[in-house]
């Protein structure tokens, strides 16, 4: 009983008191811990082996820091944590996106590509959920950067609230901003002929279509723009056994003028996959978010969906889509469409017999063939 009660009174104390409180300066977010407890999760056994305590992987770690939505390009912040909101030079800073480097330096130098592969993860994971493209791309000489998308992993944020999707780009294209900085910083040799390409599955697949809409070549001095991207069952269109009821979304609405950050609806559970190890994997993963969808997120969601298909026709760069014939998180119906509506000429679309939005499952074959599609992923962007 005490343990529901304590649940029951944080929970309305960060859905309806904290942004208040936060807006008059009277508290921090997430009392003082603005990853929500996040932050001192530990990496996971794959993380470590694949990654941290792999000794032909090299890390760094960083956050690049954000005032309304725009990245604060000062490398005297550092990437140590910080309580938010603060003020930096006159500024209300208010978020931090927390993104790692990883590569393998021997395949770097024989490769000699002098390119990077921004990994964007799905709604409700984190930067340790691709991993396995990280590995293949490493492995075949890029340079990976793999983001904690705001509100989820190591960043900021109330977890998995989005009350826009331009979050999901603006991350993406303040993580691109400052890793060029750094490069500049660190004098990394011809970085104004360094390509830069990005893969992201479900969220992460609209995320990175999203930027590539948002930021075509020369649209503006500052944004740098993809010159690839590559997704898996992206978030084009809703499948219908995912998708809430007409007047869920009625009251969603309704909800979202004064209980924005309230859980409301079940979603993607149960529609991952027929494998139970796939939903089981995704319901015992520490660092991942397990509860319901909150209302904010899900009408971003929708609305977010409505301007991408209004904009599709700036995308300038190569694009790859690959969807599961049996999705029933996104609708491969969304990917077919989208697919027709590009302008560019060099596009691919494959839609992969009896896959599900958790990839076919976690039996060897199935582990094999999500292998085959990592790797025809990079055939593509190569």
């Amino acid at each position: 009983m005490w343990i529901f009660l304590a649940w029951l009174a944080r929970e309305v104390y960060y859905v309806f008191f904290e942004p208040i409180l936060v807006s008059l300066d009277w508290v921090k977010l997430g009392l003082g811990d603005a990853s929500y407890g996040r932050d001192s999760i530990p990496y996971s056994p794959i993380e470590r082996e694949n990654i941290y305590d792999n000794p032909a992987v090299k890390t760094t770690r960083r956050r690049v820091f954000l005032s309304r939505g725009t990245p604060i390009l000062d490398l005297s912040l550092g990437s140590g944590k910080r309580a938010l909101p603060f003020q930096h030079n006159g500024v209300r800073v208010d978020a931090w996106i927390n993104y790692y480097v990883w590569e393998m330096p021997e395949a770097v130098r024989q490769k000699n590509l002098n390119a990077d592969v921004y990994l964007v993860h799905g709604i409700n994971e984190y930067s340790g959920r691709v991993i396995p493209q990280a590995m293949v791309h490493m492995k075949n000489g890029f340079r990976t950067i793999a983001i904690d998308m705001p509100t989820y992993g190591r960043s900021s944020g109330l977890h998995s609230h989005l009350p826009t999707l331009r979050m999901n780009e603006g991350a993406l294209d303040a993580v691109m901003a400052h890793v060029r900085l750094c490069d500049e910083n660190d004098q990394i040799p011809y970085l104004d002929k360094r390509i830069r390409v990005a893969q992201g599955g479900s969220m992460g697949g609209f995320s990175v279509v999203y930027h590539a809409a948002l930021h075509p070549p020369n649209s503006s001095p500052t944004s740098l723009a993809l010159d690839g991207v590559a997704v898996t069952a992206p978030m084009l269109l809703i499948s219908p056994e995912t998708r809430p009821s007409a007047w869920i979304e009625a009251l969603g609405r309704i909800l979202s003028f004064f209980a924005g950050r309230l859980g409301l609806i079940r979603a993607i559970r149960g529609n991952l996959s027929d494998d139970p190890m796939v939903e089981r994997y995704a319901r015992t993963d520490k660092q991942s978010y397990h509860g319901l969808v909150r209302v904010d997120t899900g009408l971003a969601i929708l609305s977010g969906l409505d301007h991408l298909h209004q904009i599709a026709a700036h995308i300038q760069c190569p694009i790859a889509i690959h969807h599961g014939s049996h999705d029933r998180v996104t609708d491969p119906d969304g990917s077919r469409a989208f697919y027709e509506r590009l302008p560019v000429r060099d596009k691919v679309l494959r839609i992969w017999p009896g896959w599900e939005h958790g990839y076919p499952g976690m039996s060897d074959k199935d582990l094999d063939d999500r292998h085959q599609l990592l790797e025809e992923i990079h055939i593509c962007r190569v």
